[in-house]
């Protein structure tokens, strides 16, 4: 009897490992695939803009200008050792409540971060 429960127990020892290796291998390929998922989250340098493909135009001084009715609203980020500003021209109250015009992005400062 004792050979049959220790035969049970290996058992049971090698299918709970089996599921273990199983569970790993499961959460490493979920973690590669979170991993990717903030690079491209970053559409322009480190910021996520509503509209990267659009950027507001700029006046004579090189400053990005909204549309009548729209306001900029700006945030920082950094990447690397670059300090960057974000912007969108919005009729929102922030940067993340639209609708959306365009969006601005430019760096603040080289080696702050």
């Amino acid at each position: 009897m004792e050979k049959t429960s220790g035969m049970r127990s290996s058992r049971r020892g090698f299918i709970g490992w089996m599921g273990k290796v199983g569970l790993t291998a499961v959460g490493a390929v979920a973690g590669v695939a979170a991993m990717s998922q903030p690079a491209s989250a970053a559409n322009w340098r480190c910021c996520n803009l509503a509209l990267p493909n659009k950027f507001c135009s700029t006046n004579s001084q090189g400053q990005y200008v909204c549309p009548t009715g729209y306001s900029m609203k700006v945030w920082n980020c950094c990447t690397g050792s670059r300090l960057y500003a974000c912007g969108e021209c919005t009729k929102g109250a922030n940067c993340n409540t639209g609708p959306f015009a365009c969006s601005a992005g430019w760096t603040v400062r080289a080696n702050s971060c």
